[in-house]
Order: structure tokens, then C-alpha cells, then sequence
């Protein structure tokens, strides 16, 4: 998947923007919301196997998708507001 580039509608421009425009920008943010929610879910499944397998070993031979789990977890939650109006 190739990357666009920013949102082009902001809150000035929202109600005067082309229609066509917003829905894509819309679409492309849910489209990658929903991506990255879904690698992270295939890494909480292969982490949950490396548990069951590694038994009582599993906090030395799962360490590192533990850590990946955790450092993707707040970049794949869906928000309430686009990226591009948060803090506003």
C-alpha cells in the first residue's frame, strides 16, 4: 500500500472542501487504522502461541514480540477524531 501523504482537508477547509476529497481522506484514514489494528493482532496471536509453547520459559523466549506488542498497542487504537484535528 502506498502512502498518500497528509490529510489535505483541515477544519478551515472542511466545509468548503470538494466532497470527493473528504470521503477518500476519510476512507484512507480508516483503511490504515484498521491495518495497523490488524498486524497487531497477528502479533498478540503469535504471542499467545510463543506462551502456550514455551511453557515456563516464555518471559525469556517471548520477550521480544512482548515488546513489540507493547510499543505498537498505542499506535493501533481507532480514535474518535482524525489524527489531523486532535489537540485542536
Amino acid at each position: 500500500m502506498t502512502n498518500v501523504g497528509p490529510v489535505k482537508a483541515t477544519r478551515e477547509t472542511l466545509y468548503t472542501a470538494d466532497r470527493a476529497e473528504l470521503y477518500d481522506n476519510r476512507d484512507r484514514l480508516v483503511r490504515d487504522q484498521w491495518v495497523k489494528i490488524m498486524k497487531l493482532r497477528i502479533v498478540r496471536e503469535k504471542l499467545t502461541e510463543c506462551y502456550h509453547r514455551e511453557g515456563v520459559n516464555h518471559m525469556q523466549n517471548c520477550r521480544e514480540l512482548a515488546e513489540r506488542y507493547l510499543r505498537d498497542l498505542p499506535g493501533a487504537q481507532i480514535g474518535g477524531r482524525p489524527p489531523h484535528l486532535k489537540d485542536e
